[in-house]
């Protein structure tokens, strides 16, 4: 990842974040307590929103972003440990998770399943797994759109894959979801499931 992809990143998502993301932020990370694993923390743009989280461990694989979310966690006074660590090899002790968080960010993860299979190893039976995650349309003509662009879309956004289907992901490591809301014909989720 780029240092100037880091820099961007914030301003890129703020169409969205104005529109309609900051609020599924706040139901996601807002919901969460206990001790809080944040899987791909980015520039930390969900730590305002957690209202009932005890302690929050944020992980990311790049620096840069890290240290965007560190400075975000000192504006909102809130209280964060970061790790630099790929979600493939999370370098916690199994079950020591109240809850995981994440948005758009198992749309760049190498190895989503892998992920999964981390995540249910830190988080404690019966966690909430919250995500919001932009998806593969199931609109034929739209879907082979994303995945037309996709090979282009990865190398500038960093790894992310624009045709990617979480929420089966989700189902076939075994998580049991709990609900799936959908907005834009499906184009973003936000996935609640159980470890």
């Amino acid at each position: 990842m780029s240092r100037l992809f880091a820099r961007l990143y914030d301003w890129a998502l703020l169409p969205q974040e104005l529109t309609f993301l900051r609020a599924l932020r706040r139901r996601a990370a807002g919901r969460a307590s206990g001790r809080v694993l944040e899987i791909g923390i980015g520039t930390g743009l969900n730590l305002p929103h957690y209202g009932n989280a005890g302690h929050i461990i944020g992980m990311d694989p790049h620096p840069d972003m890290l240290a965007q979310a560190k400075a975000r966690a000192q504006r909102h006074g809130r209280r964060l440990d970061l790790v630099q660590a790929r979600a493939e090899e999370l370098p916690f002790a199994s079950s020591v998770f109240d809850a995981v968080v994440g948005s758009y960010v198992f749309c760049t993860i190498p190895e989503p399943r892998q992920a999964l299979d981390e995540v249910r190893r830190v988080a404690r039976p019966q966690a909430p797994l919250r995500l919001i995650e932009h998806v593969r349309w199931r609109q034929p003509l739209w879907g082979a759109v994303q995945d037309l662009l996709t090979p282009v879309w990865e190398r500038l956004a960093d790894g992310c894959q624009l045709n990617r289907d979480t929420l089966s992901m989700v189902r076939t490591a075994g998580y049991r979801v709990e609900s799936v809301r959908a907005l834009f014909g499906g184009l973003i989720l936000e996935i609640e499931a159980r470890i």
